[in-house]
């Protein structure tokens, strides 16, 4: 009798697995959120591929996707995907259950310009690269309430300048995120400004970096320039800032 109960549930497995690579997948389209949207879509369900995927309008790139058919014996779909455009990449693994809900990602790996999500505000906009790694993630109506993660911000240079300000690490606090904010640490790296700082970015995607920046000894005259509209510096020669905006 239990033999019977394995084969049923490992032929309904089968049929599923097979059910799902003979679909199209021109039917994913139709099934995406109303932020997300793929064009030139091509292959199947189970293995296929996009000309470019669009995240709130923004071209982020040629995506390709390959279903994990182990994923389906737990009861979920997963896929390993790679976002592949000419100056950075995303890939990793995604998830969901077969009837939808909560999405996860792990084994994520990134590197994109930092203008990549909003290319329209370019020119007024901090500019540079973004790596990254994000080992798990788990996201409700497109927003991460759960996330672990490090990210480097390399040649960073602000809004209308042509003068670079180096290197920073951002590592997300997972204690401190909740389901309605992200929480990240920011350090200096390989810069010529010591900063020490924490950025928040809430829910209704606004955020808030704040902490303190000092030159640090020898750096050049242009970089103690960009500093100091903050005002005068207290006595160990920190000047503290808080910087708002919105995405």
């Amino acid at each position: 009798m239990r033999q019977g109960v394995l084969l049923a549930l490992v032929g309904g497995a089968v049929f599923v697995a097979v059910g799902i690579a003979t679909l199209p997948a021109s039917l994913i389209p139709s099934r995406l959120p109303p932020d997300v949207a793929l064009e030139g879509v091509g292959g199947s369900v189970w293995n296929g591929s996009a000309s470019q995927f669009r995240l709130r309008g923004a071209p982020l790139g040629a995506l390709t996707w390959t279903l994990r058919p182990a994923e389906l014996l737990r009861g979920r779909l997963a896929f390993r995907v790679n976002l592949q455009r000419p100056d950075g990449y995303v890939r990793g693994v995604v998830a969901t259950g077969l009837g939808g809900g909560a999405i996860s990602a792990r084994d994520v790996e990134l590197r994109l310009p930092l203008t990549a999500l909003s290319p329209q505000t370019a020119a007024t906009a901090w500019r540079g690269d973004l790596a990254g790694s994000v080992p798990n993630a788990r996201l409700e109506t497109g927003w991460p309430v759960e996330a672990s993660g490090t990210f480097t911000m390399s040649n960073l240079q602000p809004p209308g300048a042509a003068l670079r300000v180096g290197n920073y690490s951002l590592e997300v606090d997972p204690e401190a995120t909740t389901a309605d904010q992200i929480v990240g640490r920011v350090r200096d790296l390989d810069a010529p400004l010591v900063v020490r700082a924490q950025l928040v970015v809430r829910r209704d995607r606004t955020y808030l970096l704040e902490g303190d920046v000092t030159p640090r000894p020898g750096a050049p005259p242009q970089v103690a320039e960009t500093v100091a509209f903050l005002g005068l510096p207290d006595a160990q020669g920190r000047r503290q800032f808080t910087i708002t905006g919105s995405f």
